[in-house]
């Protein structure tokens, strides 16, 4: 659901999927090739939010207050982003939370429920898990790889709901636009 607020609409690439009970308010840019998928909500009515070519945005993730991501980053299920950025390729894993001018460099892996909490630039190739999270180690190639690997499969699901994702029932319809 795309709702216009204070006179700013969402910007979405027509490359883009943005799922049925996503909800996409105000200032939000979806690139090409990127995702945002079931439950998710970017609410830009306090800073922009940009979704960067080939991200996606996981089931229930939530986006808020000037959310910048970068290129091919996966913002897993249940994470949350909040006054951050992210730079490419960047994995914020199921339940961790970004928030509060943290500025992540590229390649950086947020583990599953941490919360790392700003102002901090996370360099890149970083892994930080916790709560508060800190950062544990250099990201090696496997991770790397491992991210990549993530954000492909979305990429190829994008294209499979793109091409085949049809309401069956009439309140998946409505909520489908029909």
């Amino acid at each position: 659901m795309i709702y216009t607020f204070e006179g700013k609409t969402p910007t979405v690439h027509p490359s883009a999927f943005i799922a049925p009970t996503a909800v996409l308010i105000g200032d939000v840019t979806v690139e090409a090739n990127a995702s945002v998928w079931f439950g998710a909500v970017l609410r830009g009515d306090a800073g922009a939010i940009v979704i960067g070519e080939g991200t996606n945005i996981q089931d229930n993730a939530v986006l808020h207050e000037g959310a910048i991501i970068g290129k091919n980053c996966v913002v897993a299920h249940h994470a949350l982003v909040h006054a951050a950025v992210l730079g490419d390729r960047v994995l914020v894993a199921n339940g961790a939370m970004v928030f509060q001018q943290a500025k992540l460099g590229d390649d950086v892996i947020i583990g599953a429920g941490a919360m790392l909490i700003g102002p901090v630039e996370a360099p890149p190739r970083t892994l930080w898990l916790g709560v508060p999270a800190k950062q544990v180690r250099e990201v090696n190639d496997n991770l790397v790889a491992m991210t990549k690997r993530l954000n492909d499969a979305y990429i190829r699901n994008r294209a499979r709901y793109l091409a085949d994702f049809q309401p069956a029932d009439d309140t998946a319809r409505i909520l489908a636009g029909g």
